[in-house]
Formats: C-alpha cells, sequence, structure tokens
C-alpha cells in the first residue's frame, strides 16, 4: 500500500503545482492588464498636457521642455513628410522620352528609323 500512497501523494503534489502555475498565470495577466491601464491614463494625461501648453496655460519648466520637444519633434516629422511627398511628386511626373540623334548631322530621328532624315547616313539601329 506505500507504492500506492506514494504515487497518490505524488499526484497531488502534481495537481497543487499545476493549481498553483495557473492561479500565477492568472495573477500575471491582471497585473498586464492593470499595467495596460495605467499606460493610458499616462497618456491621457499627457493630452491633457499638450492640450493646456497649447493654450498657454503650462507653467512647471519641466513640462514646458518636454512640450517644446514635442513641438520640435512634430516640426521634424513636417520637413521629412514634405520630402516624402516631393519625391513621390518628382516620380509620378511622366520621363521625358529620350531624343535619338544623328551621329553624323546632330538631327533628330526616329527611334526606328535606319537612314537619318535630314543627311543621308545610315544608321546603326541596335534592335537589329
Amino acid at each position: 500500500m506505500a507504492f500506492f500512497d506514494k504515487i497518490s501523494a505524488a499526484a497531488k503534489q502534481a495537481g497543487d503545482k499545476a493549481n498553483t502555475a495557473i492561479e500565477i498565470g492568472k495573477l500575471n495577466m491582471k497585473i498586464k492588464s492593470e499595467n495596460a491601464s495605467i499606460e493610458q491614463f499616462k497618456a491621457q494625461i499627457g493630452d491633457l498636457l499638450w492640450a493646456q501648453y497649447k493654450e498657454g496655460k503650462v507653467t512647471d519648466p519641466q513640462v514646458i521642455a518636454l512640450c517644446e520637444s514635442i513641438a520640435a519633434a512634430n516640426g521634424t516629422i513636417e520637413e521629412l513628410e514634405a520630402k516624402i511627398n516631393g519625391l513621390k511628386a518628382d516620380n509620378a511626373a511622366p520621363a521625358q522620352p529620350v531624343e535619338r540623334h544623328c551621329p553624323q548631322c546632330g538631327a533628330v530621328i526616329a527611334d526606328d528609323a535606319r537612314f537619318c532624315n535630314s543627311c543621308g547616313v545610315r544608321l546603326d539601329n541596335p534592335e537589329e
């Protein structure tokens, strides 16, 4: 019987450890949820202070310095977005066709021309 008592005790101990692990997991989830709430509250405090700063109601020098840093970062973001928009506009513009010129007289010739219309020189056609 001692053998079965040992197995029973080991099973009970394993069950207790599993229940403890589950309870710890639940508590960790609650802690994570509370930390998320704290972060939301901090963000709301920041939004409130930012609105007060923009209205000129903030007097604390540390808060003013942080708000000025945010304003400077916003300015940098605006400049970078303007550069992005400029690059997009440059790429959106249609490419100018490259004109082909006669190597003899310099006249503009058609892409598929075999002879220059101006001087009559035979042209090398790279597509042949």
